[in-house]
């Protein structure tokens, strides 16, 4: 979670949470009252059918001769405790286990600032690749590695049987080395995984790992207990949580955040907490819809857990996790109606997708129940993009609820990604000619990234409807058309961050997301205050036409909508934008860059008259092309998703695209270019 853009959550910040004194019994029947009036016109008066309910005998005494240690290491959120394992173990707590749980993530947090030789943020989320692969162990290790085994004794002292590790794509590698580290001094401790990064069939548990957990964990971990409990346990195991299975989240006890301290996080007064899991939509890009299916909370039960905190704990502030707070509006409804009446005075905030249903109304609902902002998924500006990724909703819907939420006070956060397969240049331009337009609604921060294909996903396993080649090219995956590649994306999310930092509003809010990206041009606007008003436009981008080959002749002309939108929301002024391994690396990784370089000069002035001097070069490498297939990827996710998919997964078909890899490997994309011209425009 970004600290940009969430000034309204921070300036709630208290240093020390303060429990609260509740109202008299007769207020307090009162209360439940006008509660219950508020709740039963919404919310459903029984829990959803199908759901697998934990049973176990709840105790508060250690019963168990097992043991276990919950363990999260950075880099991973830090404004709040970590609910994921709160929620674990409040569950092992409950059923007699002695149980421990440290957030090293928020503790290495607050002690990089002692990291002597460190000269950036770890934690700065555009840094996130730095925690990945060699990165980490060339950039960060040397500093990490005292402060983990500072810890891995601290563990070794308390002498678990089991010490459990949350899994996230960007602390893989630290939490790699301090499983090494422990089995290296006590190899009879069990270690146990689980988190995301465990679902994906991209992954396999290294070799110190025990038991790996996929899916929902609070049963499954249970399982495990047991088995080591009885001596029945497997000396290695995976366990994956059954296709279709919904845990009943009303039958879990509450989190326990006794073991985090408050003072370690960034909202001391504030916890994460969750409506419901899943998500109701199956966007064609994402993943985590196939973790699991959608089921919610009863609106009575999530109020109870908030009364709780509320007034024992002193918690105001709540990040809801859920994969979108609005999945069931009803039941969402149900609890603003029933914070209303409780007179209880919470803030909180969620993921959200656009949804014309939530009407003026239903903002007011939300913001009267201390909603201060939804972040919602909007991706692209591009109703046919929309489309394509099955997101089900338009821009006329995202526009609307972006000034109800203006109306209502309700602040929208966004993200975005570049690149989808389908999105060509005139769909790259309505997403900023979205955000240009809505620069002054309710919108207050926007994170944008690009677009990838993880196996679990639809558009892995189905390439050939979204035109993915079987070839990976420079690393990345690549349009069988090459009109697509990781040199459009980088330019596209270059571009994109350009328009961010330039986004001049009239409610002084930053949507600053790459600073760092205004080293990589020089612009100088004619008038610096003159802002218009712009409609949606289409536009021809075809301008250069090289002939060179399909991705040279993509490539020269991906950079104006840039140059187009600037004319047209700011006036006359000339740009010298680059593009080199040098500073691009730096930015964005090798995920996104190679041995690419250009240079842009631009000027138009207020007629529109223009001129343009443009260098643009590229070096294929020697080993460029890579098959790349998802369809036999395994993993609860990857079925999940090839089902909805419905491609063709014959071995046909599987062959014939180890053809086209084979045939690729001739093809050599190099190109050298310069390109002088001059324009007028409308």
């Amino acid at each position: 979670m970004s600290e940009h853009g969430y000034q309204k959550i921070f300036k709630l910040r208290k240093a020390v949470p303060e429990a609260r004194k509740q109202e008299s019994t007769v207020d307090s029947h009162e209360r439940e009252r006008l509660i219950m009036d508020a709740l039963r016109p919404y919310s459903k008066d029984r829990k959803q059918t199908n759901l697998t309910e934990i049973k176990f005998e709840q105790t508060t005494e250690v019963t168990k001769n097992t043991s276990i240690v919950f363990v999260i290491l950075p880099e991973w959120a830090y404004n709040f405790p970590p609910y994921n394992i709160a929620r674990l173990a409040a569950v092992t707590k409950n059923a007699g286990y002695e149980t421990h749980a440290f957030d090293l993530n928020a503790k290495a947090r607050s002690d990089h600032h002692n990291w002597e030789g460190l000269d950036f943020n770890p934690w700065d989320g555009m840094r996130d690749w730095k925690w990945l692969g060699d990165h980490y162990h060339t950039e960060l290790h040397r500093y990490v590695e005292p402060f983990l085994t500072e810890y891995v004794n601290k563990i070794l002292e308390i002498n678990p049987t089991v010490v459990g590790f949350c899994l996230y794509y960007c602390n893989e590698e630290p939490t790699k080395w301090m499983i090494a580290e422990l089995k290296r001094l006590r190899p009879e401790i069990k270690i146990m995984v689980g988190g995301p990064q465990c679902h994906g069939s991209h992954w396999t548990p290294w070799a110190d790992i025990d038991y790996t957990i996929t899916g929902e964990g609070e049963q499954l971990i249970l399982t495990m207990l047991e088995q080591i409990e009885d001596g029945s346990a497997p000396p290695k195991a995976w366990l994956r949580q059954q296709e279709g299975q919904r845990l009943d989240l009303d039958s879990l006890p509450s989190p326990d955040y006794s073991y985090f301290p408050p003072e370690d996080y960034m909202m001391p007064n504030g916890v994460n907490m969750e409506l419901s899991r899943g998500c109701t939509a199956k966007c064609v890009f994402c993943s985590e819809t196939h973790f699991w299916k959608y089921r919610g909370r009863q609106a009575r039960t999530v109020l109870d857990e908030v009364s709780d905190l509320y007034y024992n704990r002193g918690v105001d502030v709540i990040w809801f996790l859920d994969s979108l707070v609005n999945g069931n509006l009803k039941e969402l409804r149900a609890f603003c109606k029933g914070v209303i009446a409780s007179g209880i005075k919470i803030y909180w905030t969620g993921y959200a997708r656009c949804d014309g249903r939530m009407d003026l109304e239903y903002f007011q609902d939300l913001a009267d129940a201390g909603c201060l902002n939804l972040s919602y998924g909007i991706e692209s500006g591009s109703n046919k993009v929309l489309a394509d990724i099955d997101k089900g909703i338009t821009v006329d819907e995202i526009e609307q609820n972006l000034r109800d939420g203006a109306i209502t006070g309700v602040e929208g956060f966004s993200t975005w990604f570049v690149g989808f397969p389908t999105e060509e240049i005139q769909d790259l331009y309505e997403s900023l000619m979205l955000i240009w337009r809505n620069r002054n609604t309710s919108l207050t921060n926007i994170s944008v990234g690009h677009f990838q294909v993880p196996p679990d996903t639809i558009v892995a396993q189905n390439f050939k409807k979204y035109g993915v080649a079987t070839s990976f090219f420079e690393g990345n995956w690549i349009h069988e058309q090459f009109t697509n590649s990781k040199i459009h994306r980088l330019i596209r999310l270059k571009i994109f961050n350009i328009v961010l930092n330039n986004l001049v509003n009239d409610r002084n809010v930053s949507f600053v997301n790459r600073q760092s990206v205004d080293d990589h041009y020089r612009l100088t606007f004619a008038d610096p205050k003159l802002l218009k008003e712009i409609e949606y436009e289409k536009f021809d981008f075809n301008i250069s036409k090289p002939g060179i080959n399909p991705l040279a002749d993509s490539v020269v002309n991906e950079v104006w909508p840039l140059l187009r939108l600037l004319w047209r929301s700011r006036g006359a002024y000339h740009i010298r934008l680059f593009f080199n391994p040098g500073i691009d690396f730096k930015e964005f990784g090798d995920w996104l860059c190679c041995d690419f370089t250009a240079t842009i000069d631009f000027t138009i002035d207020e007629a529109g008259h223009w001129s343009t001097n443009c260098n643009y070069k590229f070096k294929q490498s020697d080993k460029a092309w890579h098959h790349v297939d998802f369809s036999r990827a395994e993993s609860v996710a990857a079925d999940r998703a090839r089902k909805l998919a419905k491609g063709d997964y014959g071995d046909d078909l599987f062959n014939q695209g180890l053809l086209d890899a084979e045939a690729r490997t001739a093809i050599d994309l190099s190109f050298d270019y310069a390109y002088t011209d001059t324009g007028k425009w409308d």
